[in-house]
């Protein structure tokens, strides 16, 4: 594989690890492997966008989509997959481009994960920066605007368990939105 790809793939887990969504579908067993499967998604996204040059968002989210209701029978229909897809092209672009200084501080900037999807997803940039295990708690992105800023990923620092739907087929995992339209 390629120098870009060693390096975007801990971003792509890292962004991954974030995403409520999939970690839900993970803790709750909704993969074939469970967090392996996680891992595979991890190395497809990674492939994807090494291949396509970051692609679109449109394409990336559906990208996104097809993975999470193949691999783990779950439907998103709280727009986080397009969420996710900003975030992940906003990063390769700044990484392809080599701006590693704003590429830094925008992942300094994201809620720190409860547990990744490997063991590297905190990997610095720059072994050795004493900066790099302390991050800010990211609750300033809980409201922030999508327009070219990083949209949220984790609406609550603790992962909680939601309440299935009663008519809901128990083979489906359904993410909905909790704000308002």
């Amino acid at each position: 594989m390629s120098m870009l790809y060693d390096e975007f793939k801990p971003l792509v887990d890292l962004v991954l690890s974030n995403w409520t969504a999939l970690q839900l579908a993970i803790d709750h067993g909704m993969g074939s492997s469970g967090p392996k499967t996680g891992q595979l998604v991890s190395d497809y996204i990674t492939r994807y966008c090494v291949e396509n040059l970051g692609g679109d968002v449109d394409n990336l989210t559906e990208v996104l989509e097809d993975l999470m209701d193949e691999e783990f029978d779950t439907v998103c229909e709280d727009n986080s997959p397009k969420e996710v897809a900003i975030v992940l092209l906003q990063y390769f672009t700044l990484l392809r481009e080599g701006k590693q200084h704003e590429l830094q501080a925008r992942i300094a900037a994201m809620p720190v994960c409860q547990k990744g999807l490997s063991q590297n997803v905190r990997q610095p940039m720059n072994p050795g920066d004493p900066d790099d295990s302390e991050s800010s708690s990211g609750d300033e992105l809980n409201d922030a605007p999508t327009n070219g800023t990083v949209p949220p990923l984790v609406h609550n620092q603790q992962p909680e368990p939601e309440p299935m739907d009663e008519d809901v087929d128990p083979g489906w995992t359904v993410v909905r939105t909790r704000r308002k339209k």
